[in-house]
């Protein structure tokens, strides 16, 4: 080797040196990508769950005739798949439609802030049940009397 290849040789190191270096930085950066992406996916899976869930309570309670429900909003954790639980504050509405059917909407978010997540899952109950135990008598025709108009 003379003198002339031997910086020849040092600066086409120095450059796959740099190549692999940005190799790496762009494949570190689509992980971390790809994690924060799967981090925010799995806790508005978390939210989901924890809002159907809920939505299920509410509407067991709400299945008999005379039952009621008021708008609450309570703080609490959900579980999460990988890791600690995550904080989420669970919201109950319910809304009355013309001919008795009910609406609930359970809402699931984890914070306020314009980066949280929010879920939502709503449920319309359209006929209640007697309350068991008790006796209701079923709608019959009756004829009118005699001379009736």
């Amino acid at each position: 080797m003379n003198a002339r290849e031997a910086g020849f040789t040092a600066l086409e190191t120095t450059i796959a040196a740099g190549l692999i270096a940005m190799l790496f930085a762009a494949l570190g950066t689509g992980i971390v990508h790809e994690s924060t992406a799967f981090q925010s996916a799995a806790r508005g899976d978390a939210l989901a769950a924890a809002a159907r869930e809920e939505l299920r309570i509410a509407a067991d309670a709400l299945k008999y005739d005379g039952s009621s429900l008021q708008t609450s909003s309570v703080a609490t954790t959900v579980p999460m798949p990988v890791g600690s639980p995550l904080s989420a504050q669970l919201s109950l509405s319910t809304e009355a439609l013309p001919g008795g059917a009910l609406v609930l909407r359970v809402r699931a978010s984890n914070g306020s802030s314009p980066g949280s997540l929010a879920r939502e899952a709503t449920l319309v109950v359209e006929r209640r049940m007697p309350v068991p135990g008790s006796s209701a008598i079923a709608p019959t025709q009756v004829a009118a009397p005699f001379g009736a108009p």
